[in-house]
């Protein structure tokens, strides 16, 4: 049962990590898009306000929410293999 909780708990430091970092990763990746369709739609307004509206319309949307899947996915495939080899 030690070992048990000792994985878990470093797997969700892993993966807490990795939460991590994808965030910054997406939200870099968003920025980039936003400033780009700035220039586009030839740059009217100011720069930085179009961009954090958008940031901030993207942090309402689904997509960030998305990336929870990092914890939910893998928690879910060990418990099923912990279930498979222990109970059947």
């Amino acid at each position: 049962m030690l070992g048990f909780l000792r994985f878990l708990v470093i797997g969700l430091v892993l993966m807490t990590v990795l939460y991590g970092l994808l965030t910054v990763y997406v939200r870099s990746l968003t920025r980039e898009r936003l400033e780009e369709e700035w220039e586009k739609e030839g740059s009217i307004g100011e720069r930085d306000a179009y961009v954090e509206e958008g940031i901030i319309d993207y942090e309402r949307s689904f997509r960030p929410k998305l990336l929870l899947l990092v914890y939910i996915l893998p928690l879910i495939a060990f418990c099923a293999i912990f279930y498979v080899t222990n109970f059947m």
